[in-house]
């Protein structure tokens, strides 16, 4: 037990470097953004932002379909313990793929900045990004036993 509660410690220690990667993210938008001759348009940059907002809530609820499919209808059966040493790798597989689509959704807003040359644009998604980061942290009920 003692072993899989440090591999714990050690989830957190990586959904913090995801989480240290998106404020670079962001910090490195509000500085570092190059500037652009040939901004979008307004009318433009609102297209992008719709259609990346779109693909960005599927993604996002997409995110919660796959932590329900691929661990916790198993989790909740009863057929993954993830205190084994398989069950553990499964759920650290899960985990890795929930936090990099939350870094896909704050590239989405990477993109939107860029085209509108406008850093404040990638904003609600690096927001959301980091929303779902925090739904998506390894927390304990992850690893506890199914009752019954």
């Amino acid at each position: 037990m003692g072993a899989m509660a440090g591999s714990r410690s050690s989830l957190w220690l990586l959904w913090v470097a995801y989480v240290a990667l998106l404020v670079l993210d962001a910090f490195a938008l509000a500085g570092l953004l190059p500037t652009r001759a040939d901004t979008w348009y307004d009318a433009e940059a609102s297209v992008v932002q719709l259609v990346l907002g779109l693909v960005a809530l599927v993604v996002g609820v997409g995110t919660f379909a796959l932590r329900e499919t691929l661990v916790l209808r198993d989790l909740r059966s009863g057929a993954l313990d993830p205190n084994t040493a398989g069950g553990f790798m499964r759920t650290r597989r899960m985990l890795f793929a929930l936090w990099s689509l939350c870094l896909v959704i704050a590239g989405f807003g990477n993109v939107l900045a860029w085209g509108a040359a406008r850093p404040i644009a990638a904003a609600p998604f690096l927001v959301a990004a980091a929303v779902l980061l925090v739904l998506h942290a390894p927390r304990g009920w992850l690893f506890a036993r199914p009752a019954g």
